[in-house]
């Protein structure tokens, strides 16, 4: 083999190869799909120039070089250590969840914008047509006067029979769990129609709250509303913001067409990791909703005052937005890049074989 020739001819794809690497690491614009798929290709062939230069005895400097890059290479493709089940939970919601809500910011400040819109429109329209509150909330909030409804349940608390019962709010947690994700799960799966039925379901969901504030707080009972539905609401709507932020992330893929990914399949498996991210932290952000909501408050001022659940409420909602926006993270493999995808073809046969002879040990 003339090493100068080989040299030659090889070389191109090393620049090629270190460039692309360079670029994954965030030194230049981002990677399209196509691009990702081509540093699996170099990879494969540069550890092939590695193993030639070994066999044939060529110059030690050129090898050293091969190793290096093709070291690196391995590095980024292969998969993450395997870790306990308990420390990928707690890497989830430490780190990885609030570092994707801050990446996702624009498309959770769209699906927030999205509900509020719908709030504010159930309110005037309720106001200026009070009965369009029966055609927009469930027919069952509407049985008794909100006003009348609130002096039952207050009395029923107040009553010297009235009993917590700690099984009865564990069943009913349990079944709002269940509920709630599912609302969540929903608005994520409709977002794969271009996002239209999700926005439709965040619009309709702000509008029925804010139809049902506009007729509790005109029938004198706002402040019961505020402390009835504060403490879960701090976390059940901006989760179910989450959730439809996750499926709008595909629908944008979608409109785009890929965009600087190149394609509709490349721009989500870019982004899978975020997807997911947003899809856990959405459902852990369900179950403490439903936790509050079983238990807490259902509680009237006949046992809590009004003004400790709003306080609670206000203080869960500065909570979460303290760990979703400003708390440190540690970013340093949240980059959810195209590269993700090929993680897994490092662990076939073949890819096990390239590294073997490719790895200086």
């Amino acid at each position: 083999m003339n090493l100068n020739d080989f040299i030659m001819l090889r070389r191109p794809r090393w620049d090629r190869l270190h460039s692309l690497l360079d670029r994954y690491d965030g030194r230049g614009k981002p990677l399209t799909a196509a691009e990702s798929e081509e540093i699996f290709t170099l990879y494969r062939l540069v550890s092939s120039d590695l193993s030639l230069m070994r066999t044939a005895g060529g110059s030690a400097a050129v090898t050293e070089f091969l190793q290096r890059l093709v070291a690196r290479a391995y590095q980024t493709l292969s998969p993450p250590p395997h870790q306990s089940f308990f420390r990928a939970w707690w890497r989830l919601l430490r780190h990885d969840f609030p570092a994707t809500a801050r990446r996702q910011w624009m498309i959770l400040l769209l699906a927030a914008g999205v509900m509020f819109g719908g709030t504010l429109f159930g309110w005037v329209t309720t106001s200026l047509h009070p009965s369009t509150a029966l055609s927009i909330v469930p027919r069952e909030f509407w049985r008794q006067r909100p006003a009348h409804r609130v002096k039952e349940r207050f009395d029923i608390q107040s009553g010297k029979h009235f009993s917590y019962s700690i099984s009865q709010n564990v069943a009913f947690t349990v079944m709002l769990f269940r509920h709630n994700i599912l609302v969540g799960i929903l608005c994520f799966a409709t977002a794969t129609i271009f996002g239209v039925i999700t926005v439709g379901l965040l619009f309709y969901n702000g509008m029925m709250l804010g139809s049902l504030a506009q007729r509790y707080f005109a029938d004198g009972v706002g402040t019961y509303l505020l402390a009835w539905v504060g403490p879960h609401g701090s976390f059940e709507l901006p989760a179910i913001c989450v959730a439809s932020a996750a499926g709008l992330i595909i629908a944008r893929a979608e409109l785009t067409r890929g965009g600087r990914y190149g394609s509709v399949l490349g721009a989500i498996r870019a982004q899978r990791h975020d997807i997911i991210c947003l899809l856990l932290g959405s459902a852990h952000m369900f179950v403490i909703a439903g936790i509050f909501e079983g238990g807490f408050s259902q509680l009237t001022n006949a046992i809590i005052p009004y003004w400790v659940k709003i306080s609670v409420a206000a203080l869960l909602f500065l909570l979460l937005n303290l760990y979703l926006f400003f708390i440190p993270v540690d970013e340093t493999q949240l980059h959810a890049a195209p590269l993700e995808y090929f993680r897994i073809h490092s662990e076939t046969t073949a890819g096990r074989e390239v590294v073997a002879s490719a790895i200086p040990g």
